[in-house]
């Protein structure tokens, strides 16, 4: 049930790609879409289940109801988010932004709570990557707000580079790269290797001194210091990302999950680079404003296919029902993912490239097909794990 508004998102999100000649600021409402709707409630969904599985903890009392209110509330602000914003009604953003900033710090210090009080377990450091994450966006949401009150000017551009640095590098980028350290070796079905939790504690401390600086930089209007920070939260990608090789080399993806997320992950490294060298290139903030778009784009799209891969292996596993029932659901789930990874990062390698209006729109029309097979899919599969389920169950009586 909590994963319907994720599916939602996504076909609100094809609709407005469809439509966005006809739709008020369309990109943004896209862009916005994808990071503030699928993305923020599908961490909001596997953050929770991932901290219950990693510290071995139960259900409180009211926990389930809990969460499908923190899932209502963040879902309702959203939704005001994206009338209140191209519509122009400040208190409409307003009301919407508070939301979405009470649904973050409650999902924070519910996650908190379980810490405190769970037992001594390993790879606790990914729970407080999600403590960090919860506060980034609580901050990003109150920055969003500033920003939507702001006319246009240098200060606008400011406030729009923290906003985005906080809700992309803090937000999400530490909720992925906390998950990553055990799902990817799970994803992959190999070995983790035995340095990657240290490997990702002697990175925590790296991302939140970069986020600090980063968004400081931005606040205070020195360029030169939102790109030191872009630089050293790429260092502690490095760092981290040590983590994810040994398990790649042993068992290269194979399936849509693992490629669509491996894909991601270098779209994703290169708009952060992308974002780093717009601010250290110029100090002119109209300026980076200007080019702030493309590389925000390609973030998006990166988020999107780390999105897409990892909710495609982890929607069978916790349906459940045995390796039979899983792997019948993943066999649609990774129906043409060749052709649909390499269609997808082809079609947005053009769309990044100086190519002719003709092919951006092409291939930005082909890559939305591509995107959109992942619906249907899913539906299928989940049909699929239930019969097969049902059968399961039949033959056992």
């Amino acid at each position: 049930m909590r994963d319907y508004p994720l599916v939602a998102w996504l076909l609100t999100g094809m609709g407005v790609a469809i439509a966005h000649r006809w739709i008020a600021d369309a990109d943004w409402v896209l862009l916005h879409i994808v990071l503030l709707g699928a993305l923020t409630q599908s961490i909001v969904v596997w953050s929770w289940h991932f901290t219950q599985t990693l510290l071995h903890a139960s259900d409180a009392p009211g926990g389930r109801r809990h969460q499908t209110w923190r899932l209502a509330l963040l879902n309702s602000g959203a939704i005001l988010v994206l009338i209140g914003v191209p519509t122009h009604v400040w208190w409409v953003t307003l009301v919407g932004g508070t939301l979405v900033a009470a649904a973050a710090g409650w999902h924070g210090w519910a996650l908190w709570r379980m810490l405190r009080r769970a037992l001594p377990a390993r790879f606790r450091v990914s729970v407080r990557y999600y403590l960090g994450s919860a506060a980034s966006l609580v901050l990003g949401a109150g920055l969003g707000t500033w920003l939507a009150y702001l006319d246009d000017g240098p200060l606008h551009a400011r406030v729009l580079v923290a906003h985005a640095l906080t809700n992309v590098l803090g937000w999400v980028g530490l909720t992925l790269t906390g998950t990553l350290l055990t799902l990817w070796p799970t994803m992959l079905r190999t070995r983790m290797d035995d340095r990657a939790e240290r490997w990702t504690r002697l990175a925590l401390p790296l991302f939140g001194a970069a986020l600090v600086v980063a968004v400081g930089g931005a606040l205070l209007g020195w360029s030169w210091l939102a790109a030191l920070g872009v630089v050293c939260y790429l260092l502690g990608v490095a760092v981290w990302g040590r983590g994810l090789w040994k398990p790649v080399r042993h068992r290269p993806p194979s399936e849509f999950a693992t490629a669509s997320v491996t894909a991601g992950l270098v779209w994703l490294t290169i708009a952060i680079a992308w974002v780093g060298w717009n601010l250290a290139a110029t100090s002119d903030w109209s300026r980076i404003d200007e080019t702030f778009v493309w590389p925000s784009a390609t973030l998006a799209i990166g988020l999107l296919q780390v999105l897409l891969g990892a909710s495609s292996y982890l929607l069978p596993s916790v349906l459940g029902g045995g390796p039979s029932v899983v792997r019948a659901s993943q066999a649609w789930l990774n129906r043409w993912w060749p052709a649909r990874v390499g269609v997808l990062n082809a079609c947005v390698l053009l769309w990044v490239l100086p190519t002719p209006w003709s092919v951006k729109t092409g291939s930005a029309g082909l890559g939305i097909l591509a995107v959109a097979l992942f619906v249907p899919l899913m539906v299928v599969g989940v049909r699929a794990s239930l019969r097969a389920r049902r059968a399961l169950d039949a033959d056992r009586t």
